[in-house]
């Protein structure tokens, strides 16, 4: 049985906590901020009328004995939190207002406002955190696929992998340069599965091409990413790399289990990846190009990776990409069941043949 607090907490004294470090919104398993505008105005309207919303989840975390302090971290309300900080920090209007616009009454009745809490007594890394993140999500907005996979496979070397490559693996991606100075076992925001070695593989071998190609705004609008569909793409050209073309995501999920204990490619991947992403950002397609595409841009780099060691004329490449006009079978495959082996053969064959002579 799982020992819990329910209490209320001020709204003020909860955004004191975020600000001051002791309430940490963002620990590893929490996904990217997904809410609209509309969704957060809607959620300070209320707060504003004083109507009640949903508890918060927060674990204790750990104490730290020798500075005698404690750190919590957010298990579900992250975006509630963040809609509060955004508005204080005048980021956008309620019924044409910033909260600086609010007399000094409504001001205060705001920070005033009751929040529900429910303090379970767990440290940030015991796994049946992630288990009740995912059974609060179980619900009309709940967690995609990919994301309750992510949360199932945190401990897997291959996942981990893809999560670095694909700017997924913290929940702030700036701020990893920062990890290396903390103490990893106690830090909140990183995957307890992170130890020192992985994190010094990170400093060897950084990924920096990839990272902004799998990131372009051009290929995957932010929606995408904050709901990790840009590491879903990361896991499946990572394996079809490693065995070939196969059905949807089959083959990415099997090998989150078959390496989840020891990667020991990972090293090739990076460099194999990194080559290929510098290659098609020198490309430079305009934002309108079929090559950014999500099911073409797969296709591409997939090809791309069969030739990446091989000397290659780019201005050739360029030009013959741009101005391809695919037949309607190809059409075809690049729009209906894009992510099924056959199509996904289809596009890679006819790729294959259109720039295959421009790599000696």
């Amino acid at each position: 049985m799982i020992r819990y607090q329910v209490r209320s907490i001020q709204l003020l004294n909860l955004i004191n906590d975020i600000s001051s470090g002791k309430l940490v919104p963002e620990p590893f398993f929490q996904r990217n901020l997904v809410w609209r505008e509309i969704h957060k105005k809607d959620f300070i309207e209320t707060i504003l009328m004083g109507y009640p919303f949903p508890q918060i989840f927060i674990s204790k975390g750990k104490i730290d004995l020798v500075n005698r302090i404690s750190t919590s971290c957010i298990v579900d309300g992250q975006q509630r939190c963040n809609a509060i900080q955004e508005f204080i920090e005048d980021k956008f209007t309620v019924d044409g207002r910033i909260f600086s616009d609010l007399n000094e009454e409504e001001q205060s009745e705001f920070f005033k406002y009751e929040i529900a809490v429910i303090e379970l007594d767990l440290a940030h890394d015991d796994p049946k955190v992630g288990e009740i993140f995912q059974r609060i999500n179980r619900t009309a907005n709940a967690l995609t696929g990919i994301e309750k996979k992510a949360s199932e496979y945190s401990s897997s070397e291959y996942m981990l992998v893809a999560q670095y490559m694909s700017d997924q693996l913290v929940s702030k991606q700036a701020q990893i340069d920062d990890l290396f100075n903390d103490d990893v076992d106690s830090n909140i925001k990183i995957n307890p599965h992170i130890d020192g070695d992985f994190l010094d593989w990170i400093q060897r071998n950084p990924v920096k091409k990839f990272s902004t190609l799998i990131n372009d705004d051009k290929i995957f609008t932010k929606l995408e990413i904050s709901k990790k569909v840009n590491l879903m793409y990361t896991m499946n050209l990572i394996s079809t790399y490693i065995s070939g073309i196969y059905n949807r995501n089959d083959g990415a999920w099997e090998h989150a289990e078959l390496y989840k204990d020891n990667f020991d490619i990972k090293d090739q991947i990076i460099e194999k990846f990194e080559k290929v992403a510098d290659l098609y950002l020198n490309l430079k397609f305009n934002k309108k190009s079929l090559w950014n595409r999500k099911a073409n841009f797969f296709s591409l780099f997939i090809v791309l990776l069969s030739f990446i060691d091989r000397s290659v004329n780019l201005g050739q490449l360029k030009e013959v990409l741009n101005t391809y006009e695919p037949d309607d079978i190809y059409k075809m495959a690049a729009k209906e069941g894009v992510n099924n082996a056959k199509e996904r053969t289809l596009r890679n064959d006819y790729i294959m043949d259109l720039i295959a002579p421009f790599f000696n």
